[in-house]
């Protein structure tokens, strides 16, 4: 009797482990799977190409439809021969919120408030006076440092493995106006565009 259920309980012990090892192995990829990122790094191709300079960013997810991060930018046309972005280097805290499909998660439309610490170069201008005639308007290129202000707005687009690209266009603004010794800041605002691929761990 013990001989004929050992037969019959060897093959169901076995598919009983083969079975259970199924399904644990199924579970850690479901588990692995269903992890969602909380992180990701993103490089602008933009800043690349145009200036060139070099921009990153750590994005940190609280949730489906909201992040904070951060942005470090650094300017290598130091002549400012591209007149494109007047700023050395720039340091800027962010917080973005996304308007997305609930299947898509930290992805399509989002709009984002940032504030900036930021030195660089300006232009400025000056009137010239001769026996209360204008004589002409000088110009002139000051240093700057202080913070600025602004908003994006964009669309992030993510694959499966979790690569990222997104388009931004918005602008910023420099807080600080100086009129010193009556000169006076030709221009506070700047264009904040980006292409940025990034990945998302």
């Amino acid at each position: 009797m013990n001989t004929f259920f050992n037969r019959l309980s060897s093959p169901y012990l076995l598919c009983f482990f083969l079975f259970f090892s199924v399904a644990l192995s199924a579970q850690n990829s479901l588990d692995k799977d269903s992890i969602k990122p909380k992180n990701e790094f993103k490089l602008d191709i933009f800043q690349l190409i145009v200036l060139p300079g070099i921009e990153i960013t750590y994005e940190r997810f609280i949730d489906d439809y909201s992040s904070w991060g951060v942005t470090g930018f650094v300017n290598f046309d130091f002549d400012g021969s591209q007149a494109y972005r007047y700023e050395n280097f720039e340091i800027s805290p962010f917080y973005r919120f996304y308007f997305n499909k609930k299947n898509s998660s930290n992805a399509g439309f989002f709009v984002q408030p940032f504030l900036s610490l930021t030195q660089g170069e300006y232009d400025t201008y000056r009137n010239y006076y001769y026996d209360e005639i204008i004589d002409g308007n000088g110009m002139n290129e000051r240093n700057f440092f202080g913070l600025a202000a602004g908003a994006l707005i964009g669309k992030k687009w993510i694959n499966q493995k979790n690569y990222t690209f997104e388009i931004t266009a918005g602008i910023g603004r420099l807080l600080t106006k100086e009129e010193e010794e009556g000169y006076y800041m030709d221009s506070t605002a700047y264009p904040r565009i980006n292409f940025a691929i990034g990945k998302q761990f």
